[in-house]
C-alpha cells in the first residue's frame, strides 16, 4: 500500500467519527508515523478536548491492543503516570481508535526550548523521580517498555492544572516479561533478540541484541536523565544508525575521564552510583527501585534542592507534583474509585477483551 493510500484510510482533519457511545471531530493531527497516528479531537456533545490514537486496518501489529492492555494494567494499580482510555471504537475497512486525555509537551520538546537546552537541577531530578515511577509502574504490571526516551514521556495540560504530572506515552514497543502461567514466572529470554528502541538512549544489551530486561529500560532512563541535566550526550551527531559506534561511547563512558566528561552537571556521585548498581544486574534481576530513588533523592539533599521548588515549566506554582510518598496511599484508594473512572477502566477492559470492539535496605553512595 501505497503512502498516499494509508494517509486515505485516515481520519482527515473536520471528520466526525463515531463511537458507540459519542461523536468526536478531528481537530488537528499531532503526529504521524507507521499505521497510525494521534489527532486532538473535540466531543461534539460537549466541546471536551481529547486525544485519539487511531491505526489502520492494515498493521499487522496491533498497537492500539497492547495500549489497551498496558493502560489497563496501570489503571489497576492507580498510577497517576498513564492516560486512561476513556472510549474507543472503529470505521470500519479504515482504522480502529482509542481516546485518551489531552496531554501537553513532551520533554524532548521542553528540553530544547530552554536557553542552555537542559533543565535546571531541580527539574531534571523531580522529572527524573517522576519518570523513574512510571517506569516501576509499567514493570509491576509485567511490561517493559523497551523505547523509554525524552519524547515518551509528556506533562499534562495546563487548562487541567497538569503540568506538573508527567505521563509515560507509546507502548507500541512494549514486551510482556512475566509468563501468563503465573503473574511470577520470568519469560525466558530469546538467544538473540532484535534491536528494540531508540539508539540514541538505548542500553547496552539492546545494542547488542541480546533480550532485554527491567534494567534495560532503566538504563535508558539514566541516558535520557543525563542529557536533560547536562544539556547533551557524547554521542549525540551520531545517527540511529551508528549503533556500534553508540555502543563503543557507552561502553566508554563507565569508567575514567570520559565518565567525568559524560556527567559533566551532573550529581556525579550519585549517577555514578546507579550507573555502576545497574552494571551489576542481569536479565533475572529484580531492579532495587529504592535504591535509585535514594540516589535521586540523595543527589537533592546535597545539592539544597526545595521539595516544593517550581519546575522550569511551571514556574509560578510550588511543586507538588506525583512523588514516591504517594506510592503507599494507593492501597487504601484502591477502592473509592470514582464511577467516571470506573467506566474508563471498562471501556479499556472492553477493548482488549471484545475483538470486534478492538478492531475499530539503602546502600551507600560511594
Amino acid at each position: 500500500m501505497t503512502e498516499e493510500e494509508h494517509n486515505d484510510k485516515l481520519p482527515q482533519v473536520g471528520e466526525i467519527i463515531a463511537s458507540r457511545r459519542q461523536h468526536y471531530e478531528a481537530m488537528k493531527l499531532l503526529g504521524k508515523g507507521g499505521f497510525g497516528a494521534v489527532f486532538h479531537v473535540r466531543r461534539v456533545a460537549d466541546d471536551a478536548q481529547f486525544a485519539m490514537k487511531c491505526e489502520t486496518y492494515d498493521v499487522k501489529k496491533q498497537v492500539l491492543t497492547m495500549d489497551c492492555k498496558v493502560l489497563r494494567g496501570a489503571y489497576m494499580i492507580r498510577s497517576p503516570h498513564f492516560c486512561t482510555v476513556l472510549d474507543r471504537g472503529k470505521v470500519h475497512e479504515r482504522f480502529r481508535f482509542l481516546i485518551m486525555k489531552l496531554v501537553g509537551k513532551n520533554l524532548w520538546e521542553l528540553r530544547i526550548a530552554t536557553p542552555t537546552m537542559r533543565f535546571s537541577l531541580n527539574t531534571s531530578l523531580k522529572a527524573a523521580e517522576q519518570s523513574l515511577m512510571s517506569i516501576e509502574d509499567l514493570h509491576k504490571v509485567g511490561y517493559l517498555h523497551r523505547d523509554i526516551k525524552p519524547g515518551n514521556f509528556a506533562i499534562g495540560m495546563e487548562c487541567n492544572q497538569e503540568q506538573q504530572i508527567i505521563y509515560m506515552l507509546d507502548f507500541g514497543l512494549c514486551r510482556k516479561f512475566l509468563g501468563d502461567q503465573t503473574h511470577k514466572d520470568l519469560r525466558m529470554p530469546r538467544a538473540s533478540a532484535p534491536f528494540r528502541g531508540t539508539t540514541r538512549y538505548a542500553s547496552l544489551a539492546a545494542l547488542r541484541q541480546i533480550e532485554q530486561s527491567r534494567k534495560d529500560d532503566i538504563e535508558a532512563w539514566l541516558y535520557m536523565v543525563v542529557e536533560w541535566t547536562a544539556g547533551q550526550l557524547p554521542w549525540r551527531k551520531l545517527k540511529g544508525s551508528d549503533k556500534e559506534d553508540v555502543l563503543k561511547w557507552k561502553e566508554d563512558v563507565r569508567s575514567g575521564e570520559a565518565l567525568d566528561d559524560f556527567l559533566t552537571d551532573c550529581p556525579k556521585r550519585q549517577f555514578t552510583a546507579i550507573m555502576q548498581y545497574l552494571d551489576s544486574l542481569v536479565y533475572q534481576s529484580i531492579p532495587d527501585y529504592d535504591y535509585v530513588y535514594y540516589c535521586i533523592q540523595h543527589a537533592c539533599r546535597v545539592n539544597g534542592i526545595d521539595p516544593t521548588e517550581p519546575l522550569d515549566w511551571d514556574p509560578t506554582r510550588l511543586y507538588h507534583g506525583p512523588c514516591r510518598a504517594d506510592r503507599d496511599k494507593r492501597g487504601e484508594e484502591t477502592s473509592k474509585i470514582p464511577a467516571d473512572s470506573a467506566a474508563a477502566g471498562a471501556a479499556t477492559k472492553s477493548f482488549t477483551t471484545d475483538n470486534d470492539a478492538a478492531g475499530s535496605k539503602k546502600k551507600k553512595v560511594a
